[in-house]
């Protein structure tokens, strides 16, 4: 169980990256969301006040920060549909993931879906999947940490840049 909150906490690492990069550039999130730069301001401030407590109830198991993990799964979960239906409209533009530029795609797709099942299944089953004290609990969060650049760069690599 402990080697999902690896997975888990990546994905929080990504929310509280992509909330930073929009809060600071909201524009490219306004653009590929197709709302205003109030709603990107807000959608970046919900990344972020999601993916911190997430980062927290996996390192540190606290039972009263389980609700930011169901909060992870339900955003991987929007997020997965609205790629997904801008997919199936055939719309390949930036999917507003990050500041790569990166084009709607199953890259993108496949990582909202993976990091939903996940952090769902760590939800059922917290704190079963919050890290172990000690020198492990250090390994596993630098796992977390590059898994977490990988996944970054994982749309842009798979989908491709942006027209």
């Amino acid at each position: 169980m402990i080697l999902l909150g690896v997975p888990v906490l990546a994905g929080a690492f990504l929310l509280v990256e992509a909330g930073l990069e929009h809060i600071r550039a909201p524009e490219m999130l306004a653009r590929a969301a197709g709302t205003g730069l109030v709603a990107a301001r807000a959608i970046a401030a919900v990344e972020f006040v999601i993916g911190v407590p997430s980062v927290a109830a996996v390192v540190f198991g606290t039972a009263e920060l389980r609700w930011a993990l169901a909060a992870q799964t339900a955003m991987y979960v929007a997020f997965a549909a609205h790629l997904s239906w801008r997919r199936y409209q055939r719309d390949e533009s930036d999917c507003g993931c990050n500041r790569m530029g990166t084009q709607v795609g199953p890259g993108g797709i496949a990582r909202a879906v993976v990091l939903a099942a996940a952090t769902c299944a760590a939800t059922t089953l917290y704190p079963a999947v919050a890290l172990p004290g000690g020198g492990i609990a250090v390994l596993l969060v630098a796992c977390a940490a590059v898994m977490a650049v990988l996944l970054y760069t994982l749309p842009a690599a798979v989908d491709g840049r942006a027209a």
